[in-house]
């Protein structure tokens, strides 16, 4: 499916999360917060199940575009190392630790620590 972000949403990002993703999208990561989300809300991207439309507004489900990151790997590792847990998303959300979108269904390890705080967020849940 094809989809746009909703502007409103982008514009509650801090700057250099908006120019991250800006580049992410291929447009420049220049200017005010607002520019930058126009330009980003302006972009058709792919969508995940769940995720809004063509001139649909996001939902709590839908939180975020795709981006790609070798951060997803690392993040794997570090939750490994930390005697982590298993988590397995509930809701698409942006990982803003590591700058990369969770879709539903995604099974990684996480720290406690880190996995109390997805849990609180309502954006994962325990995986056994």
């Amino acid at each position: 499916m094809k989809g746009y972000l909703n502007v409103k949403e982008l514009e509650s990002y801090k700057k250099a999360d908006i120019q991250t993703l800006a580049r992410n999208l291929g447009v420049s990561d220049a200017g005010t917060i607002k520019e930058i989300a126009a330009r980003c809300a302006a972009v058709e991207i792919e969508t995940g199940e769940g995720a809004p439309q063509t001139g649909q507004e996001t939902t709590e489900e839908y939180k975020a575009v795709e981006i790609t990151s070798g951060a997803e790997k690392a993040q794997e590792e570090a939750g490994k190392a930390a005697g982590g847990v298993k988590v397995e998303v509930v809701a698409r959300y942006l990982d803003q630790q590591f700058n990369q979108i969770k879709d539903v269904g995604e099974i990684f390890t996480v720290d406690w620590v880190r996995a109390e705080v997805l849990l609180a967020e309502k954006v994962v849940k325990i995986k056994e």
